[in-house]
Parts: structure tokens; sequence; C-alpha cells
């Protein structure tokens, strides 16, 4: 179930961007999931330069849980960041995770890797 050497790479920064996750081999459908983004793993989740939390509700900007998974079936989570979220995260390295809570109140990370955006050439947008 984990990736414990994830990547996003290839997008732009100021680009909206929805980033796509199947979790397989759930005990359990998921309930809730985040995605953090932080300078640094030992940063306080408070720092966090980008947090989104989802659930089943499509919340746009910020995702959904897609298909909750459970035994014997496959989740798929959504999440999205907008323009000013990938702005704001620029051109450095960051690191992230993905996070689920299952309906049964485990949680488990299936997902922890390192983010990095391409900077544009195109400043404006008209």
């Amino acid at each position: 179930m984990s990736t414990l050497t994830g990547s996003i790479t290839g997008y732009v920064v100021g680009d909206d961007l929805e980033i796509r996750r199947t979790v397989t081999d759930l005990p359990d459908a998921i309930a809730k999931a985040w995605l953090t983004i932080k300078q640094t793993a030992r940063d306080p989740d408070d720092d966090a330069v980008v947090t989104k939390e989802i659930t089943e509700s499509d919340d746009p900007g910020v995702g959904c849980i897609e298909v909750d998974g459970g035994v014997g079936a496959d989740a798929t989570l959504r999440f999205d960041l907008t323009t000013a979220d990938t702005t704001t995260l620029g051109i450095r390295e960051w690191v992230y995770d993905i996070q689920i809570e299952l309906d049964d109140g485990t949680i488990y990370t299936p997902e922890v890797g390192e983010l990095q955006l391409t900077s544009d050439v195109r400043r404006g947008t008209t």
C-alpha cells in the first residue's frame, strides 16, 4: 500500500494541478484523506505550506475521495492544487505525504515523497 519514494514533478508554477492517487489493499473504506506539503518533514503541521483535507464531498480547489475503496476495491483520491497554491510553492523542492483515515478510524500513510514544480515562461494569462 505505501510508496515511500513518491515524486510529483513535471508541473508548472502558477498552473492548476490535480493530484490523483489510487490506494490498494485497504481493510476498510476511506473516510478522510490529507495532502500535506512542507519545507522539511520535521516542520510542525501548522507550518505546512499547503494542506488539503478531502472527504467524499467534491470541494473544488481542495479535491475529493472519488472512490472510497475497501476490502477488494481500490480507492481513488483527488487533491486539487490551485493557481495560488502552486504559485506559493514556487520552484523549490518540498516534501509531502498523503495520509488516510479509514471508516474504522485506522490511519495509514500510503505515500511520502518530494514535490518540485517547474518555472513557466509566459508571465501573463491574456
